[in-house]
């Protein structure tokens, strides 16, 4: 039987810039062909000696948007805000250990013998993220490769437009749908998948004529 591709929407929260440094908090992945079939994890911070910095108070503030609580207060300190944040992370996170390996599992049963494939806006930022995460705790190649789709571009090839001319809102101008932007990573990634299996239906429209 041959193989296919079975492209993933992703979304990743995390604790600053870059792996190594920061820590990943949370992920959402969901089929673009279904955006219902999803996984979401929770993370505890990974802790590096010697590499691992202080949590960005900027990024933990976005974080904490999509928290089933609210667990930063306007009228505290920024470090009392970010260090609430955390704690929740390592009372309710997974190791990371058993979150690469909940999420090698739900790959290997959503995909089969097929080929997953991330799709991201920008995907160059969420990819980075858990393509480190894979090969820095699982120690191998990801089934996903070391290739992504970004949305971006190709909405700019879509629709003509040059770079400036992208954007969530742009996206949702042209594919409207019931998802919300809540910085919970699976509703994320579901918004951001039905814009990609939208935009991809639209220009094969188009390329047939309809």
């Amino acid at each position: 039987m041959a193989k296919h591709v079975i492209t993933f929407s992703l979304d990743v929260e995390a604790s600053g810039p870059i792996p190594g440094p920061w820590w990943m908090c949370s992920l959402g992945l969901c089929r673009t062909d279904d955006v219902q079939r999803g996984l979401r994890l929770i993370l505890k911070p990974l802790v590096i000696p010697g590499i691992s910095e202080g949590d960005d108070p900027a990024a933990m503030q976005v974080v904490a948007q999509g928290l089933p609580q609210p667990l930063w207060a306007a009228d505290d300190t920024v470090s009392n805000n970010v260090a609430r944040v955390r704690a929740w992370f390592e009372t309710n996170g997974k190791e990371p250990r058993a979150a690469m390996e909940e999420l090698q599992a739900w790959l290997a049963s959503e995909c089969g013998e097929n080929r997953p494939v991330l799709v991201g806006s920008p995907v160059t930022f969420d990819f980075m993220w858990l393509y480190w995460y894979w090969w820095r705790i699982m120690a191998s190649m990801p089934p996903f490769g070391f290739s992504g789709l970004d949305v971006r571009s190709y909405f700019m090839g879509s629709h003509g437009v040059d770079f400036l001319g992208t954007g969530k809102q742009r996206y949702l101008k042209h594919y409207p749908n019931e998802f919300a932007h809540t910085h919970d990573p699976l509703d994320d990634a579901r918004q951001q998948g039905r814009i990609w299996a939208d935009m991809v239906e639209a220009r094969k429209s188009r390329a047939k004529g309809e």
